[in-house]
């Protein structure tokens, strides 16, 4: 039965990131996209397939950010400040797998989102490869989604602090990355997500990626997805 709901609930679950989220995503790339595409244009350099590259990296940097943050936003947190949950589990189902569930639907919208996007970006400012954008794009988003995960296990209101927790730790390891003694322990303790700039000019430029990074990137993502389940496993959900 448990199994049987969780099918029927992925239903629900796509119906609600197309309305809630898919809708969001599609207008927000759309703006940053033309802002970037638009000033690239009046320029002229787009008929430069190397500079519709640099375009295209331009406008990844600012979007998979953005689109991930809409994405995570309130993953778990809208359901308990909304009341959601007497509806979600007046049924014999798992929270846990419910919420797994919920991140592999929001993981595949997201990807379709970007797909979509790429195509509108191909019919303004030229042809390029699909696959090295959406491949960044979901090391972006499954970057940040065991952490957006976990706090919003934890926090109700979960966007300030994820933005923080994003901004902060991108800041501290600009600033301290060749600092030592306990600033270097801090560091150890906050998300890579300096990598993911190297990871963008290796993937869109070389199509490779460096494994020590990405490993540490997904590593640390998906040590805070576990710890998110472990939540939602241990802690009354009302």
């Amino acid at each position: 039965m448990t199994g049987e709901n969780l099918r029927r609930y992925s239903l629900w679950q796509i119906r609600d990131f197309a309305r809630e989220r898919g809708v969001a995503l599609l207008l927000v790339g759309v703006l940053l996209g033309f802002t970037v595409v638009g000033l690239a244009r009046a320029m002229g350099v787009l008929a430069n397939e190397g500079m519709v590259q640099r375009v295209l990296s331009a406008v990844l940097q600012q979007v998979a950010f953005i689109a991930s943050f809409i994405t995570l936003n309130g993953i778990i947190s809208n359901d308990r400040k909304l009341g959601y949950y007497r509806f979600l589990f007046s049924k014999p189902v798992s929270i846990t797998a419910y919420y797994a569930q919920l991140f592999v639907v929001y993981f595949l919208g997201f990807l379709v989102a970007c797909a979509i996007l790429l195509g509108i970006f191909v019919l303004f400012a030229g042809p390029v490869s699909p696959w090295e954008p959406l491949v960044f794009c979901a090391l972006v988003f499954l970057s940040l989604g065991g952490i957006g995960f976990l706090i919003s296990s934890l926090f109700r209101y979960d966007w300030p602090i994820l933005a923080a927790v994003i901004l902060g730790s991108t800041i501290l390891q600009s600033l301290w990355q060749f600092k030592e003694g306990w600033r270097r322990v801090v560091l150890a303790v906050l998300p890579p997500l300096n990598e993911l700039s190297g990871a963008l000019n290796d993937i869109m430029s070389r199509g490779t990626v460096d494994s020590k990074a990405v490993m540490w990137l997904l590593g640390y993502s998906a040590a805070c997805f576990a710890a998110g389940l472990f939540v939602l496993r241990r802690r009354p959900f009302a």
